[in-house]
């Protein structure tokens, strides 16, 4: 089994045993809304299942963690959080390297967004729509709701979700196919009269979460009709979105007459939107097929924003060391846009990086974050930058510094650890690296750095007590958990 294989068949696996998919039903069937019975799936149980998924779809090769495409997704995700009143969740938006269409829910607030379907979006807010409705999957918990109405304990799932797992990273695909078919909740959920009622009330839940947050409701029923017609004239090929979210025109029709109730407001799509469709085309393709598309798009003037294309050349360009041509596209993509943008800015730095100019880089990308405030990739950028160009002390204060307002964020510990690499620094390298994994939720790993950390030469009292602590924590914690 390939390795691309191994990687679909465990998001598949995943997708197709957590996510809500929908037969027919009558409405009325619903339960209360977010009706949840503790002796089904609880609160804990969720946010398990979550990190589970955050951590098999990492392991999975499938992530695209590019730090402006998953800032992104969390900034448009976290604003159609706020606007649906959900608090009790805290929501994780993951790009995938996927052309497919499609986006799913976890339990937990681990919401799956394949690059396919942000490249499809033909605007902002339908883009918007598909995360509005998986926002309402988990905020209405349909999972533990289908759980109960069952009557199935939620460890039926778990286990049918872990067996698959291990299978698929076995590489045995038919195994995998195997534990997730012989599953009792996969084999239950397939039964499921009920949970098209699931669609609809995310649909409706949804549209309310859009037009909250300032985005065109029109949207969703606009974004779902053309999938259908894409479905009709490629009938053996339909978009993975319809296969595990299956529009019907009832459900259409029911999305167009709840506009009537909304008025009419046309929502320009941002420049963010517009920058990241691009990054997400590029980074799903073939870099060499990338720079001809570009270059034919450009020439016929088949373009929706010119800015955004150019930025799309010259992203592609540069990942197969056009640097010249790069260097022209962006200088182009500026001039089309008139005014400065941090996407523009993040990949100026990336191109002086590989220009083989890093003190240039960090410069430019310095005062870039000072203008685009908030704006991570050009911190993890300046960082990068720095890095090259030996300025260690100067990288580790603005990591530690960053840390400070980002305490969550796993990546800047990564990047504490390649700092401490670089100095020779080994004991703190490796308690940096710790940390990493343990915000991944990675406890096994993290335990395993910090014994390497114990081993390495030093004499700073107070660093080793530091990292014995951190060891005894992690260990009691797993060792409780294993009981």
């Amino acid at each position: 089994m390939s390795h691309l294989l191994v990687r679909r068949t465990l998001l598949a696996i995943v997708a197709s045993v957590l996510v809500i998919q929908p037969v027919l039903a009558l409405e009325s069937e619903l339960p209360n809304l977010g009706d949840t019975s503790s002796d089904s799936l609880s609160s804990a149980d969720e946010r398990m299942i979550g990190a589970s998924a955050m951590r098999e779809i990492r392991r999975s090769g499938m992530l695209l963690d590019d730090p402006e495409l998953v800032a992104y997704l969390n900034q448009l995700g976290g604003r159609l959080v706020d606007a649906s009143g959900e608090t009790q969740t805290s929501f994780t938006f993951l790009p995938l390297r996927d052309p497919s269409v499609n986006a799913f829910a976890v339990p937990g607030g681990v919401i799956g967004v394949h690059s396919g379907l942000i490249v499809t979006a033909q605007h902002e807010s339908e883009l918007a729509s598909v995360l509005a409705h998986e926002v309402a999957h988990v905020s209405q918990h349909h999972l533990a709701r289908l759980i109960e109405s069952q009557r199935i304990t939620p460890w039926m799932t778990l286990a049918a979700i872990g067996l698959a797992i291990l299978a698929a990273h076995a590489g045995a695909g038919d195994a995998a196919a195997a534990a997730a078919a012989a599953g009792p909740a996969l084999a239950v959920q397939r039964q499921l009269d009920f949970t098209y009622a699931f669609e609809q009330e995310a649909d409706r839940v949804g549209m309310q979460t859009l037009t909250r947050s300032g985005f065109d409701p029109a949207a969703m029923p606009a974004f779902f009709e053309r999938l259908q017609k894409h479905n009709r004239l490629v009938e053996n090929n339909a978009p993975e979105f319809l296969r595990t979210h299956p529009v019907t025109y009832k459900r259409i029709a029911d999305a167009q007459s709840r506009l009537k109730e909304v008025p009419y407001r046309q929502v320009p799509d941002s420049a963010e939107f517009l920058f990241m469709r691009e990054k997400a085309r590029v980074l799903q393709g073939d870099a060499r097929a990338m720079v001809n598309y570009y270059t034919k798009a450009l020439t016929e003037g088949r373009f929706i924003n010119r800015a955004a294309h150019l930025y799309g050349y010259a992203l592609a360009q540069l990942r197969v060391n056009e640097l010249d041509g790069a260097s022209r596209s962006l200088t182009e993509a500026r001039s089309a846009l008139g005014r400065p943008h941090a996407a523009l800015e993040y990949l100026n730095g990336q191109l002086l990086l590989a220009q083989g100019k890093p003190a240039e880089a960090a410069s430019q990308l310095r005062a870039a974050a000072q203008r685009f405030t908030g704006s991570r990739g050009l911190v993890y950028g300046e960082i990068d930058a720095m890095i090259a160009a030996r300025q260690l002390d100067a990288a580790l204060k603005l990591t530690i510094n960053s840390q400070e307002l980002y305490p969550s964020d796993a990546e800047l510990y990564q990047r504490e650890a390649r700092i401490y690499e670089a100095k020779g620094e080994a004991q703190r390298q490796h308690k940096a690296q710790a940390e990493y994994y343990i915000l991944l939720l990675e406890y096994g790993p993290a335990i395993e750095q910090l014994q390497i950390a114990q081993r390495q030469p030093g004499n700073d009292f107070y660093l080793l007590s530091a990292i014995d602590a951190r060891l005894r924590e992690l260990q009691e914690a797993t060792a409780k958990q294993a009981k």
